[in-house]
């Protein structure tokens, strides 16, 4: 390993660890300030809190531990108050290593040989990401997890919704708007062949809908209106017309029997799409029998 290699190393390791204890120390110390002055800043206001406390004290104090009582509303507000110091830390790291990572070489697109310090570069630099989706994986839960792609620095348009959808490198992704990606599609700027790294940008265009656990390799082109069927690999360098549903392999044309067709075998989702409107089948004119209405 040469001597720079060893340099961005220690340099990650330390920065993580610096990063981590600056992060923790604004929220540790409003835990501290919320455990020390909840309860009397509260029992200040009086109503409800007041009497809230006595009934507690005066009906189950001789059965609960002293200091219940006495710290009854940080108890009662911990969770919330967890949630809101962890997001300043969340907050904080986020922008650390940020800021780190802008220290260390970016490369271009292409092909890098595996095990050599350009690649291992390369990992150092996205451990810092992976790192923080570590962090942030119990908020994506209940959370869209765009603002933290677009934090690392990917390229995502108005009402995209990425949700539980996976960017392994946000820096080489590219997505236009209204587009929605199902559970735990992956969207790869890089391949591993071999023992060379490639690394080109993934875009995709508007109105895109990728389903749950698709595969989107690096420098795959993906067309405005173009629906990625659930389970489905789009290799790399693949361009994807407009206007069509890739599934098996293939681009087919995207059209309302088309699409009925495939719902009925379970490969995409149950709302489609026909003259430009997102539908149930049940309210597409196609499936109905003549002459109803």
């Amino acid at each position: 390993m040469k001597l720079k290699s060893i340099a961005y190393s220690v340099y990650l390791v330390l920065s993580i660890l610096v990063s981590m204890s600056v992060a923790s120390v604004p929220a540790m110390l409003l835990m501290f300030l919320l455990f020390h002055n909840v309860d009397p800043l509260l029992d200040t206001v009086g109503w409800p809190f007041a009497p809230v406390r006595l009934f507690v004290q005066s009906t189950l104090g001789p059965f609960l531990p002293e200091f219940v009582p006495e710290k009854l509303w940080f108890i009662i507000l911990f969770v919330p108050s967890l949630a809101i110091c962890y997001g300043i830390f969340l907050g904080i790291l986020a922008l650390m290593f940020k800021g780190s990572r802008r220290l260390l070489p970016h490369f271009d697109d292409g092909y890098y040989t595996v095990e050599s310090e350009q690649w291992l570069t390369y990992e150092y630099y996205e451990s810092y990401y992976v790192i923080f989706a570590h962090f942030t994986s119990f908020f994506s839960v209940f959370l869209d997890t765009k603002p933290r792609h677009t934090l690392f620095g990917a390229k995502i348009g108005k009402n995209t919704i990425v949700g539980n959808g996976r960017l392994f490198n946000p820096e080489r992704t590219v997505i236009g708007s209204n587009c929605f990606f199902g559970y735990n599609a992956i969207m790869s700027g890089h391949v591993y062949e071999g023992d060379r790294l490639y690394l080109k940008t993934v875009r995709i265009g508007n109105n895109v809908t990728v389903g749950a656990n698709a595969v989107i390799l690096a420098g795959a082109n993906i067309g405005d209106n173009v629906i990625v069927g659930a389970n489905t690999v789009v290799p790399k360098d693949r361009a994807i017309p407009p206007n069509t549903i890739w599934i098996n392999g293939k681009a087919i044309p995207k059209k309302p029997e088309v699409i009925v067709a495939l719902q009925s075998q379970g490969a995409i989702d149950s709302h489609i799409v026909v003259n430009g409107s997102v539908t149930d089948k049940a309210d597409d004119p196609s499936t109905k029998p003549s002459g109803s209405q």
